[in-house]
């Protein structure tokens, strides 16, 4: 009996030994995580950039199916940072009613908060929501900084029960450390805010104006949409200002700052522009449409205005990108001349570039004809390309057949099914520069060879950009062997970063190459094309993207590939 219990004494203190060893272990790692992650959390005052190092560390440990930072602002709650695998609908700057939600919660009580499994019992509207999208568990933590709830950290899984209390006990720890950095960024946004806007007029300044207008420019060239600016100046404020005084004259400034904001989308943007000047940058927003929207601000203007004891009245330029300039200062030299015009002629009217300089907006007809005749050479050469490779013989157009049967399938307006087409057909013009050693080489390419080919968006671009017309079919050219995990050329774009018509492009691209022989192989059928195109779905190619062509490829008939 001593023996045996001598034998069962020395199993217990070797489980409990394990045991302790374990916990011990568990508690470095826990340490370890924290103290890796506080320097995380310090290392930037850019709170997404920081929420991103803190998840990918994070998941070491824990399950991360989708993750937020959510901050109170006002009877809202705004996200500020996001960590999304669910395919939510959400976004950074999103803002949700905060009446109801587990932050509204956590934020009033001070103490955290986790639902074990959403699909038995959601007692917010927040959780409700996440459980449409597959979410299952979900802790959400206050974060507290000068005894002040800010806001929350939301952690959740697709799975249910995937946190323990010990887990969650971390979690509590770390939100803590989290929410100084959170505050100090917003403290940071804020200065900078303020380094933005002009303290008369409550709008954004003139140099927050020139960091704008490139910015976003840029970024309607990459998606091949329209942008317009507003120039707007002030009738008769000099006379104003020398009648009632510099204070009142600023009085009224700020009126019409308020004027304009009142008149504009949240996604429209304004700003002095100096003196009694005032800029409107509208994104996506077509010359129409952005004169409905000058003549809106024009009438407040008068209306509001039209009492006072000297007339006070708003001249305005309107100008459009691409059509009335390609470079920033270009569209805002077109938008002044405008202006101008519109000043000239009597003020208190809205004139665009279209009505004083003709040249900036409409072809004459030798022009026309001299640009149909450029296009018919750029069809021709790419029609060249392909012929000096009987391989590729046809591929743009096949390509073409697959990118606007994809565009079409995902609803596109007809323009940018045509940016698609055309874009399809020229995306591989730059090969004319190309020699045929290299371009028809059987064997494996040298790096010299590989740098060659990777050069042929940038070819193409250059060709292309000689036709205004085709402006918007740019982005798609360059970006159509970018990577939706970021690891292609030539920018190494990532994600939705990468232009919708240039991942759309990506996909007819490599299906066709895939699926078409070549001298160093045969080609893939159909089905092992497509399951090529699964398995880099989501590292080469866009996820979704590829479910919905792979859901077509099969339908469009030889007629339409040009096969017979």
């Amino acid at each position: 009996t001593n023996f045996v219990e001598g034998i069962a004494t020395q199993v217990a203190i070797s489980l409990e030994k394990e045991y302790l060893q374990e916990e011990l272990r568990k508690r470095e790692q826990e340490l370890s995580l924290i103290s890796r992650l506080a320097g995380v959390i310090t290392s930037s005052l850019n709170i997404q950039e920081v929420y991103d190092n803190f998840i990918a560390g994070l998941r070491e440990v824990i399950e991360v199916d989708f993750a937020s930072v959510a901050l109170i602002d006002g009877n809202k709650i705004r996200f500020s940072a996001l960590y999304d695998e669910v395919g939510s609908p959400w976004h950074i700057g999103d803002s949700l009613k905060y009446e109801g939600t587990a932050t509204q919660w956590i934020t009033r009580n001070k103490k955290s908060h986790l639902e074990p499994d959403l699909a038995q019992d959601s007692a917010f509207s927040s959780g409700r929501e996440l459980l449409k999208l597959g979410i299952r568990s979900i802790v959400c933590l206050p974060l507290i900084t000068k005894d002040e709830a800010i806001g929350s950290l939301n952690i959740a899984s697709r799975h249910a029960n995937a946190y323990s209390q010990e887990q969650v006990n971390l979690l509590e720890r770390l939100a803590s450390q989290i929410s100084t950095s959170v505050a100090n960024a917003q403290l940071y946004a804020r200065a900078e805010q303020r380094a933005r806007i002009d303290e008369l007029t409550g709008l954004f300044n003139r140099r927050h104006f020139d960091e704008s207008i490139r910015r976003e420019v840029e970024r309607h060239s990459r998606h091949g949409s329209i942008l317009s600016l507003v120039l707007l100046d002030l009738d008769n404020f000099k006379s104003y200002n020398d009648l009632a005084g510099h204070l009142v004259g600023d009085k009224l400034l700020a009126r019409v700052g308020h004027l304009i904001r009142e008149s504009l989308r949240n996604i429209d943007l304004a700003f002095r522009y100096g003196g009694d000047e005032f800029a409107i940058i509208l994104p996506d927003t077509s010359g129409k449409d952005a004169l409905a929207v000058t003549e809106r601000v024009r009438s407040r203007v008068a209306d509001d205005l039209g009492d006072e004891q000297v007339l006070i009245t708003a001249s305005l330029g309107l100008a459009s990108w691409p059509n009335d300039g390609l470079a920033p200062d270009d569209i805002t030299d077109a938008a002044d001349q405008a202006l101008y015009y519109a000043k000239q002629t009597g003020g208190n009217r809205t004139c665009t570039v279209s009505q004083i300089l003709p040249s900036l907006t409409e072809t004459t007809d030798s022009t026309r004809a001299s640009e149909k005749e450029t296009l018919n050479t750029i069809y021709a050469l790419a029609a060249t390309i392909e012929a000096r490779d009987p391989y590729t013989y046809g591929h743009s157009r096949k390509v073409r057949a697959y990118a606007v049967a994809l565009a079409e399938s995902l609803g596109l307006s007809s323009e940018r099914v045509a940016v698609v087409s055309h874009a399809a057909l020229l995306h591989d013009i730059g090969k004319i520069g190309i020699i045929d050693g290299v371009l028809n080489k059987a064997d494996k390419l040298d790096d010299k060879e590989w740098e060659l080919i990777r050069s042929h968006p940038q070819l193409s671009r250059t060709i292309v950009a000689h036709i205004p017309s085709l402006t918007p079919c740019l982005p798609a050219i360059l970006h159509h062997h970018e990577r939706w995990d970021g690891a292609g050329y030539p920018s190494g774009l990532k994600g939705e970063a990468i232009p919708l018509e240039a991942r759309i492009l990506a996909i007819a691209d490599a299906f066709d190459a895939m699926t078409s022989l070549r001298p160093y192989r045969a080609p893939l059928a159909y089905e092992a094309a497509a399951q090529e195109l699964k398995r880099c779905a989501g590292s080469q190619f866009d996820p979704k993207l590829v479910d919905l062509f792979l859901s077509i490829a099969l339908t469009i008939s030889p007629e339409e590939l040009g096969v017979r």
